[in-house]
C-alpha cells in the first residue's frame, strides 16, 4: 500500500520571512511613482520656461544648482559648491563616504537644466546620475544607471 505523506502548513516564522519582501517592494514602487509624477510636472511646465527663455534670451542660472542635494530613499548626498561658465561642475559625491566623481558638467536644453554626474569609485566604475532640474519644485529628478549591474534606477534629489 502506498502511504500518504502529510503536508505540514508553513509556520508563521516561516510566512513572515516570505513577507519581507513586500516592504522593500512597496518603497520601490512609491519612489518610482514619485519619480514620474515629478517628471511629468516638469515636462508640463517645460513649455512655459521655454517661451520665457526664448523671450528673454538670458543664459539659464545654473547657479540654481549650488548647494547640497539629498536623495530621500537613501541618504545620497550630491554637493555642489561650483559652475564654470563652460558648463562644469565641482561636485562631490557622498553615500555616506565620499565616492570619486570623475565627471560633472551641467547643460540646458529647451528651458530645463540638465546635470550629469559619472561615479569611478569601488562598486561605481562608470556609474551615472543624469537629472533634470524642477525650479518649480526645486528638486532634481532623473536616472541613475548603476553601471556594475547595467540597471537604471529613477531617482529624486531634494535641496538640503
Amino acid at each position: 500500500m502506498n502511504k500518504v505523506k502529510k503536508v505540514k502548513k508553513p509556520t508563521k516564522s516561516v510566512r513572515r520571512k516570505k513577507q519581507k519582501w513586500l516592504i522593500p517592494l512597496a518603497c520601490l514602487v512609491f519612489t518610482g511613482l514619485a519619480a514620474a509624477v515629478l517628471y511629468g510636472l516638469m515636462n508640463r511646465s517645460s513649455t512655459e520656461t521655454t517661451a520665457t527663455i526664448e523671450l528673454t534670451k538670458e543664459p539659464p542660472d545654473f547657479d540654481r544648482l549650488v548647494g547640497n542635494w539629498v536623495r530621500p530613499d537613501g541618504g545620497y548626498v550630491i554637493a555642489i559648491s561650483k559652475i564654470h561658465p563652460d558648463g562644469r561642475v565641482d561636485a562631490a559625491y557622498f553615500n555616506p563616504r565620499p565616492i570619486h566623481v570623475s565627471r560633472s558638467n551641467v547643460s540646458e536644453e529647451g528651458g530645463i537644466i540638465e546635470l550629469f554626474i559619472e561615479l569611478q569609485g569601488k562598486g561605481y566604475p562608470g556609474s551615472t546620475y543624469t537629472l533634470k532640474y524642477n525650479p518649480e519644485h526645486d528638486v532634481m529628478v532623473g536616472i541613475y544607471f548603476q553601471a556594475v549591474i547595467q540597471q537604471p534606477f529613477d531617482v529624486i534629489f531634494q535641496r538640503q
